[in-house]
């Protein structure tokens, strides 16, 4: 049995869930976001050749690229 000793703990007050997300705002249009993901050495390799030899970024290639690819898929 524990001895009493007059010490009160109180118990830690519940925190209120947070149901709003905090990341919904929509960045501005002049505003650049990193775009992340993996892709085979090859293909980086072919990627980053093709943009140097044509004297072009590698974020000019990829935005002209997605704008042919939603061009034929519409």
């Amino acid at each position: 049995m524990a001895k009493d000793i007059g010490i009160e703990i109180e118990k830690p007050k519940q925190r209120k869930q947070n149901t709003k997300t905090k990341n919904i705002k929509k960045a501005e249009s002049s505003a650049f976001s990193d775009l992340n993901f993996k892709v085979s050495s090859e293909f980086k390799w072919e990627f980053k050749t093709w943009a140097a030899s044509h004297q072009m970024s590698q974020k000019a290639v990829l935005e002209a690229a997605f704008e042919l690819i939603k061009k034929n898929y519409s």
